[in-house]
């Protein structure tokens, strides 16, 4: 029976039988034992006889007593150790009662923490089961020896689900050795870096040089520690693992999910201890050590990306512009004509961390010349690591525009007249009959340093601008200029742009410059008016985009490309 469950009555009578076939330890005992081979082990136990100052019994609780989590109690261990005698071994054994630690507890388990100090210890918690005595060993740092006085705290379930336990005593073990010699330094720690299901798990010695002071050869030993799940670590084989203690784990000893550390001391000829040092890795089966697990991690070896998402899922959306602005012209909506689609990158924390842009150039209705560009609102030319461009196969390194604050804005097609030219039967590329030529493959990435949290809406701002002319840009209908664009343009012409109403490009009749479909779009031929090629685009402009919504799907026979 789970001990939070048991009655507080049994509480009073649990020294009288349970504990009653224990040997017990007399108040405060001290032993000295001189082992032989020039070293000697004091040890000092401490148990519910012990008087002040070593313990001072509270009322109710305490050592051989039932205590729950409002009961939490302490004790004084004090040591005598000559000077210049130096340390070779140095713990604190708690004997405790049903700590039912056991891992299938999960997270809701009984977690009695216990510190020296005010420094928690490895493995940090009692380690036990179930209506069993049991025995947890910490090793003590050598600092806590510095003024002969050990100052242990018990913390009893710390997150108060209703466990109690019992402590038998606290044995104190610390073994030296008078000698002219002074021990090794604190290692220094590298870990391998796979967490992969066939990764073991390697700790590596990669400093101080030289090891020891004074020039002894130094060995080390290693204590593994791994939390299954529990939210606490506990010694390898209090869970089932082997006891493992050397620098390498197995890969047959780790589980996907599980957390490890190893506590590393390193040894000298002569016997004498360091500090120990400790490394620990990120959860198993998470490569890249961003707390994303390897099944869930879209890029499961780069700790900067942990998901991906791609606007359309699948297939394409269509970009058309008509380059006349503020004029409506005539209107055919093909002076430059691209599929896109774009993937965004975020890491852990949903930061974004990559940008993609991928474009297929499929036409070109213009007789002027024209840049394409995107705006990114959000981000600043400082938060960009790296800017690429790939256009039919070749990748160049970007520079973005200077001059702008609170976005990115960068080009990526210097020239849509070169990029998609004329032939020996049209000065246009892809929008008359018979021209049918093979759309253009082109592309962007962007490496951010995860200053942006979420793509906003209209964020993402592409836009064309006459070759010469870079502050004449033309955008999407209610998308807004970038900081290099002549503003003075705006309500000239056809142009009905209201800035303070943050309505931009478009006509009076709610027109656009720019279009952004969701599909694959079939644009019209040269000089067909988009509103003869689409009927339905009048009605859809009309209603404000609530009906004919479908309108791009709809084309007049023999109008469109």
């Amino acid at each position: 029976m789970d001990n939070m469950k048991k009655s507080l009555l049994v509480a009073g009578s649990i020294a009288a039988c349970s504990l009653s076939n224990q040997v017990f330890a007399a108040a405060s005992d001290n032993q000295t034992v001189d082992n032989g081979d020039g070293s000697t082990t004091v040890t000092q136990t401490i148990n519910a006889s012990s008087t002040s100052p070593h313990y001072v019994a509270p009322s109710g609780y305490g050592f051989s007593i039932y205590s729950n989590k409002n009961e939490d109690y302490s004790w004084q261990h004090d040591i005598s150790i000559p000077a210049g005698a130096q340390v070779t071994s140095a713990t604190l054994t708690i004997y405790a009662y049903d700590v039912d630690s056991e891992a299938h507890h999960g997270e809701n388990g009984e977690y009695d923490s216990v510190t020296v100090d005010g420094t928690m210890l490895n493995p940090g918690f009692l380690q036990g089961t179930n209506n069993n005595w049991s025995t947890t060993v910490f090793d003590l740092p050598l600092a806590s020896l510095d003024d002969g006085l050990i100052n242990v705290d018990l913390d009893i379930d710390v997150n108060g689900d209703g466990w109690l336990t019992t402590l038998d005593y606290s044995l104190l073990t610390v073994t030296y050795t008078e000698i002219e010699n002074d021990p090794p330094f604190t290692p220094t720690l590298s870990r391998s870096s796979g967490l992969g299901d066939n990764d073991p798990l390697v700790v590596s010695v990669t400093g101080p040089s030289p090891a020891d002071p004074d020039g002894d050869s130094v060995t080390y030993t290693y204590r593994w520690f791994v939390d299954v799940g529990q939210g606490f670590y506990v010694d390898d084989e209090f869970v089932g693992k082997n006891d493992n203690n050397g620098a390498t784990l197995p890969a047959n000893q780790t589980e996907n999910g599980e957390l490890w550390k190893v506590q590393v001391t390193a040894v000298d000829s002569n016997g004498l201890i360091s500090n120990f040092a400790e490394i620990s890795w990120p959860e198993i089966g998470d490569s890249d050590g961003d707390g994303v697990a390897d099944a869930n991690d879209y890029a499961p070896n780069d700790p900067n990306i942990a998901f991906y998402s791609r606007t359309p899922t699948t297939g394409w959306h269509t970009l058309a512009y008509e380059d006349l602005w503020p004029y409506e012209g005539d209107y055919d909506l093909n002076d430059f004509v691209t599929r896109y689609a774009y993937g965004v990158y975020t890491n852990a924390s949903n930061e974004i961390t990559r940008f993609d842009y991928y474009g297929q150039a499929v036409a070109r209705g213009a007789a002027d010349n024209n840049s394409f560009a995107i705006s990114l609102a959000g981000l600043e030319a400082s938060d960009v690591g790296t800017l690429t461009r790939t256009i039919d196969g070749v990748t160049t390194t970007v520079t973005p525009e200077s001059g702008h604050s609170g976005e990115m804005v960068f080009v990526l097609i210097d020239s849509v007249s070169d990029l998609l030219p004329a032939n020996g039967s049209s000065n246009f590329y892809n929008t008359e009959a018979g021209d049918n030529r093979s759309a253009i493959d082109y592309s962007a990435s962007l490496v951010i340093d995860g200053s942006m949290s979420s793509l906003a809406p209209k964020a993402f701002n592409p836009f064309i601008f006459k070759v010469g002319s870079r502050n004449k840009e033309i955008h999407l209908m209610n998308y807004p200029n970038t900081d290099l664009a002549n503003t003075s343009i705006f309500g000239v012409g056809d142009d009905d742009s209201v800035v303070e109403n943050n309505e931009f490009y478009q006509t009076q009749a709610g027109l656009p410059w720019a279009l952004d479909i969701p599909a694959n779009w079939a644009h019209p031929y040269e000089k067909t008016d988009t509103s003869q090629a689409y009927p339905d685009i009048t009605p859809w402009v009309e209603s404000g985009g609530a009906t004919h919504t479908d309108w791009h799907s709809n084309p007049a026979p023999s109008k469109t490309w």
